[in-house]
């Protein structure tokens, strides 16, 4: 009989969260857990998003969407969206969603 992933859930639940004594013996459990599967992952995971707020508008803008030549941060070490950045280049206004 093959395992869920509900049901494996529920076995670490119980054996690794519930069985301990306190929640810092359960977080050293989990920690651990997390690691030895992160080296069973076959690619590599997808990094950490990071959301960057524009300085003019305050529309949160994900980090995946910048380009990586550093689009949208300006030389006074501010950071604005494509809409902002634009915004010289067209009679629309920027506001955020």
């Amino acid at each position: 009989m093959a395992h869920t992933v509900d049901d494996i859930t529920e076995l670490i639940h119980h054996h690794l969260v519930l069985s301990e004594v306190d929640d810092e013996a359960a977080d050293r459990n989990l920690a651990r857990l997390v690691r030895n599967i992160e080296a069973m992952m076959t690619r590599q995971p997808h990094h950490f998003v990071e959301w960057m707020t524009c300085d003019d508008c305050g529309t949160s803008v994900s980090t995946e969407l910048i380009d990586p030549d550093g689009a949208g941060w300006a030389t006074d070490g501010g950071f604005y969206c494509t809409s902002c950045r634009f915004m010289e280049e067209s009679d629309d206004s920027c506001s955020p969603q």
